[in-house]
């Protein structure tokens, strides 16, 4: 979730340090960084919890190539109040899942496809939810 109120996500079964790799690679593919801003170069600060594969080992050779355009920022542990995706998570359980049946996994993940949908280009809304970071 970016400041622009742009959501960047990647769709995957397995949540590991290869896959949240990909995802950084394409985070870096949409997001508009490396151009000059006022004079400076854009960066982007990606707040993180704790989980094992933001550490992993074998992104630290690839962290330390893309240090220039990406910055990871580790929250303390426990401490899911200061992340701002945790927002989006509220709205996503009070806008979809609270209180209703899915009959299957499918229709659950093309309730949340839908849901996010919205939020795939730059929009006021989510920029709002990411507002103090």
């Amino acid at each position: 979730m970016g400041r622009n109120g742009q959501l960047i996500t990647l769709e995957n079964e397995n949540f590991n340090a290869e896959t949240f790799r990909l995802f950084l690679e394409k985070l870096l593919l949409m997001a508009e960084v490396g151009k000059k801003d006022n004079g400076r170069k854009k960066k982007i600060l990606l707040v993180l919890d704790n989980a094992k594969y933001h550490h992993a080992k074998i992104l630290q050779p690839w962290l330390k190539e893309v240090s220039n355009v990406l910055e990871l920022f580790f929250l303390p542990p426990y401490s899911p109040d200061l992340n701002p995706i945790e927002m989006l998570w509220k709205k996503t359980r009070r806008n979809v899942t609270h209180n209703r049946f899915f009959p299957s996994l499918q229709a659950l993940c093309y309730d949340l496809k839908l849901y996010w949908g919205q939020f795939a280009t730059p929009n006021d809304e989510l920029m709002k939810l990411s507002a103090f970071i």
